[in-house]
């Protein structure tokens, strides 16, 4: 581990260019947000194909890996050996990858789109079908496509002998000069301060909403409550990453872990049990059955293909502007697992995750809504609320909302906590950086994160600066696709 302070030594440029963007989101936040916006407009006006298609690329090139005859080969060299237990492992990966987003979105996401379906689909809301196709887009946007994006970029970097020197794969891409892969790390480095700024932001407006009806509206709805949740979650993540991998983000992934799986225990036995084992079969089956046609079609008409960039294409960008951080965390704590292993582990095994909370979950919300109970979820704008609003008509209701809002913050702190982490790896360097690295790294999140919530435009702030950001790195992704399955052919001999 380097000194407090190598962050300043090795990565003067990084450091440089991230202060400059947090001070400009500080004096110029209108500008600034509306900038984002532009940007996130304009990219998916002119490239939702081209995005559509990256996503699906992922997925084929994950198959691919898992069936590569050399797919035993090693993250990290044959030598390495994992570092973490198996159920940790899998719990820090499902912590970094999704976390907060799937509290956020387990209940409201099946609501409003079974209430307010895509346009020209030709579903009536609040129908049977529109619930298919609720359940179906859900899992579309959270699974396999989703944790394929994370696993092309993690596996292209972990067969790289140095997972902190870039972000691009050293041997297909050792032509670059030291320069202009310094460059590339740069662009991607601001392009993950951004996605991490849109999860902390979206995360401090549900801890505020909850908190708002956990007391009755003592706790109000507002700038000033959100600027306090986010100080007190700033002093939280970066008390994490002073402790560092294994004594901050494993700990806290496993607890992530149980408080998920007691909140999802919970509502099934609470909840309509029934109804939730028939809306698992459900939401497998309508995925299965629609998923060749959401994988390879945009919708013709206007209002229809405009549903899918708001959505599904903002979900896939989301994810992409995460590879830097994810992608880069989850080729450190793999190595030493193989790659058919890691795919597996990656891509199937959060996949399922999701299904079973989104079918718990969201089914449950579906029902009290079929059901006649209104759960006031419409939009962006009230899909903070969800969680806190169904568990209001369950038993346990205060003691399960304050775990809900403690599961949340846990989630958040153990992300930012990793994406300092990551950030503080490249700046530096160092496969284990120094603690300065990662505290200033988590305070340039913070300033930012501030800038996006406290600013007029709120959640599509926070919405438009991940897409933004992710506009760059998706032609990187595709050529980490590229170099992951070059990069493979290459190693020595697997079995």
């Amino acid at each position: 581990m380097g000194g407090a302070f190598d962050f300043l030594k090795k990565g003067r440029v990084l450091v440089l260019i991230a202060a400059l963007t947090a001070v400009a989101a500080l004096l110029f936040p209108g500008p600034f947000t509306a900038g984002a916006q532009w940007a996130a407009r304009v990219f998916l006006e002119t490239l939702d194909g081209w995005t559509l298609f990256l996503a699906s690329f992922c997925l084929v090139v994950c198959i691919i890996l898992t069936v590569h005859p050399k797919g035993r080969v090693k993250i990290g060299g044959e030598e390495a050996e994992p570092e973490f237990r198996a159920i940790t492992w899998v719990a820090m990966m499902f912590a970094a990858g999704m976390g907060a987003g799937l509290v956020f979105w387990g209940a409201a996401e099946p609501l409003i789109i079974f209430l307010d379906p895509p346009p020209g689909d030709g579903v009536l809301p609040g129908t049977e079908e529109a619930r298919g196709r609720a359940l179906a887009l859900t899992q579309f946007h959270w699974s396999l496509h989703a944790w394929a994006i994370y696993a092309v970029a993690a596996v292209a970097i972990g067969l790289s002998q140095d997972v902190t020197k870039s972000i691009l794969p050293s041997r297909p891409f050792k032509f670059l000069p030291r320069p202009a892969r310094r460059a590339i790390d740069i662009v991607a480095l601001v392009a993950l301060l951004f996605g991490l700024v849109a999860s902390l932001g979206q995360g401090v407006f549900q801890i505020n909403a909850g908190l708002a009806l956990l007391t009755g509206g003592a706790i109000p709805e507002g700038a000033s409550a959100q600027a306090i949740f986010l100080f007190m979650l700033t002093v939280a993540y970066l008390g994490s990453a002073w402790l560092g991998l294994r004594e901050g983000i494993a700990v806290l992934s496993n607890i992530n872990m149980m408080l998920a799986g007691l909140l999802l225990v919970f509502i099934f036995v609470a909840g309509p049990t029934g109804e939730i084992f028939a809306t698992s079969l459900e939401t497998a089956g309508a995925y299965l059955s629609q998923f060749v046609e959401l994988s390879t079609t945009l919708r013709d008409d206007g209002p229809g293909r405009e549903w899918t960039r708001a959505w599904s294409l903002v979900y896939f960008l989301w994810w992409v502007a995460w590879t830097p951080f994810v992608g880069v965390f989850l080729a450190r704590i793999s190595r030493g697992r193989t790659v058919r292993s890691f795919v597996f582990a990656a891509v199937i095994v959060p996949s399922l995750m999701t299904l079973v909370w989104f079918s718990v979950v969201g089914g449950t919300a579906l029902s009290l809504q079929a059901g006649g109970v209104d759960l006031g979820v419409t939009d962006f704008g009230t899909a903070p609320q969800a969680a806190y609003v169904l568990l209001e008509n369950l038993p346990l209701t205060a003691l399960m909302q304050l775990v809900t809002i403690i599961l949340v913050v846990i989630f958040l702190i153990t992300s930012a906590d990793s994406g300092a982490y990551v950030m503080a790896m490249f700046s530096e360097e160092e496969p284990d950086p120094s603690r300065g690295g990662r505290m200033f790294w988590g305070l340039m999140l913070a300033v930012l994160t501030g800038a996006a919530v406290l600013s007029d435009k709120g959640q599509d702030a926070t919405r438009a600066l991940a897409v933004a950001g992710a506009v760059p790195l998706t032609f990187l992704l595709a050529a980490q696709g590229v170099a992951a399955l070059l990069t493979l052919r290459k190693k020595g001999s697997g079995r």
